[in-house]
Parts: C-alpha cells; structure tokens; sequence
C-alpha cells in the first residue's frame, strides 16, 4: 500500500511539473503553375481556409500555424504526427495537414494535441479548387471562375461569384454560394444542420432535387414543378431482397437546366435573386 500511496504522490509532481506548450509561426510561400485550370487541394483539420483570385501563373499560399500540447513530450510528438504536407508542381498545389502516409490522426499518439492551420490562399483566377477543413473553421472562397468543391463539419461555407461546382458538404453549418453566372453542370449539395442558400442571376435556368427532412424552400426567382424519376435501391439484408422506392421532390428555375441535388436533414432551402 505504501509504494502504491508513493507511486500516486509521485505521479501528481510529476502533472503538476508539465505545463502546456504552445508555439506560433506564419510564412508565405509562391509556387509557380503553368496548367490551363491549375489545381488547389487543402485538407485542414482545425482552421479556415481562404481562397481568392489572384494573378495567372502562380499561388501564394499565407500560412498561420498554432501548434499547442498538453507538454513538451507530447509537442514533440506532434511534429511528427501531425505536420503540414505541400506537394506543388506545375499543375497545382496540394496542402495536406495529417499524415500523408496514413490516414489515422493519431489521436492515441497524442492525446490533447491540437495543430491550428489558417490558410490564406491567392489562385489564378480559372483555378479548380477542391478545399475543406473539421474543426472551428469557415471554409470563404471569393471571385475564382474555375470548378469548386468544398467541405466542412463545424462552421460554415461561404462561396462567392461562383462559375460551377461538384460537390459542397457541410455537417454542423449553413451553406451560403453567390453565383456570377448561371451554373452549367450538375452540383450536390448536402447538409445535416444548416441553411442552405443559393443567389442566382436573374434569369438563370436551372433543375432543382430537393431532399429536405425538417426544412423549408422559398424562392425569389420564379419556380415552377420539376418531375424526377423515381429512383430504386436494393437491399440484401439476411438473405433477403428488399427494393427502396424513393420519390425526391423539385422544382425547376426558368427554363431548366443542369440538375442541383440539395440535401438537408435540418435545414431548409433559399434561392435568391443576386444583387
């Protein structure tokens, strides 16, 4: 009992001797691209990401890092786990925090450790963007005119003067996307707790499906019915076949177009007239 009481006392000197280490560090770096379309890919976990059009030919990447450890024994280790990556070539840049070489956070490895990334991103104008982050970051692009997809889970997506997308997700946020011009391919937009609002130009032509669970949609644009084919699902579960008829909702702006799908568990759906 004795070495056991010893053992405790000495393992409360020991967490009362740690203290918190927390260091700061920014930089810029330019990379050269030559590609028509050039690509930007982020992969945060805690932070925002922030893209706006700049000149043709390069991307200037601010980064803004605040790594902070519940010790210095597991901020070491945090350099090693948890660590920025950048590939850039002449097609595009790629900013992945994480590990490269495996998928895991490694959370076990170090427990408490947290790597705060704020990326403020300049792309050529007709960039292609693929961008998202987790943790208490808004994912803002403004003025690019290439293809975007973005992602996020707790905070919000702001897209502005917006040419085409494929694919913008959200978890725990609104969804807000300003278009420059009437869309010309087909988009998914998914949230689980959140708005969604999409402002068009004035006369854009567009085919809306609409998967909405607790949610509303209004519009300021004309919109009339939009017939969707039914879709089927099967299912084998215990050796048995089963097939899932579902019937999705839409509505169609003007004269119809290129097919956004808007889902939203708690949420609803605004289309507005772009100022």
């Amino acid at each position: 009992m004795r070495i056991y009481l010893a053992g405790l006392a000495l393992g409360a000197s020991l967490s009362a001797a740690a203290s918190p280490v927390t260091e700061n560090r920014s930089w810029t770096e330019t990379y050269p691209v030559s590609a028509t379309a050039p690509r930007l890919e982020v992969s945060n976990i805690w932070g925002g990401v922030r893209v706006r059009a700049g000149v043709p030919g390069q991307v200037t990447v601010s980064i803004a890092e605040r790594r902070s450890a519940p010790d210095q024994a597991r901020f070491e280790r945090s350099l090693q786990t948890i660590r920025l990556e950048i590939e850039a070539d002449s097609s595009g840049v790629s900013l992945l925090v994480g590990n490269r070489d495996d998928s895991r956070w490694y959370w076990n490895d170090c427990r408490d450790c947290r790597v705060d990334y704020q990326f403020d991103i300049q792309v050529p104008p007709d960039a292609v963007l693929d961008v998202g982050t987790v943790m208490d970051g808004k994912i803002d692009i403004q003025g690019v005119a290439g293809i975007v997809s973005a992602s996020n889970v707790n905070g919000p997506i702001d897209i502005g003067d917006l040419h085409d997308c494929t694919v913008v997700d959200n978890v725990n946020g609104p969804i807000n996307m300003n278009f420059d011009r009437a869309p010309l391919q087909n988009c998914t937009i998914e949230t689980v707790n959140g708005d969604v609002t999409l402002e068009m130009p004035e006369g854009a032509s567009l085919d809306v499906a609409l998967d909405l669970f607790n949610g509303k949609v209004s519009s300021e644009l004309p919109v009339g019915p939009f017939q969707l084919p039914a879709t089927i699902e099967q299912i084998v579960q215990d050796g048995r076949t089963r097939y899932r008829i579902q019937q999705l909702a839409g509505v169609r702006i003007g004269a119809g177009g290129p097919t956004y799908s808007v889902a939203s568990i708690n949420g609803d759906l605004l289309i507005r007239k772009h100022q």
